[in-house]
């Protein structure tokens, strides 16, 4: 499975499609990308997480930087997020700052 990722902006919203594992190989390179949306003044960022199998705590950290540092504390929006990756964020607290949606 393809361990990528794309990132697109649409006037104050960030769209990031996830594919694989968000792990110690790929999401320090997302953070790096996302770290050039700083002060654009984003209102929400929605991750795609479809094709997203694995979520490791490399990949929570970038959930958290974009929550702390991306825009005035932007709305994060997951969409098709599987049950697993999702448990993970619950175990981490991290459920009380997404907002998990079905496409």
């Amino acid at each position: 499975m393809d361990n990528s990722f794309n990132v697109r902006e649409e006037g104050s919203h960030l769209f990031v499609e996830l594919q694989g594992r968000l792990d110690t190989n790929n999401a320090p390179l997302l953070m790096e990308k996302l770290s050039a949306y700083k002060g654009k003044g984003l209102d929400t960022v929605v991750f795609d997480a479809t094709k997203l199998i694995y979520i490791a705590s490399s990949g929570i950290r970038t959930i958290i930087f974009v929550k702390q540092k991306l825009g005035s504390n932007p709305k994060i929006v997951f969409f098709n997020c599987s049950d697993d990756v999702k448990n993970v964020f619950t175990m981490t607290g991290l459920q009380n700052y997404i907002d998990f949606k079905n496409k």
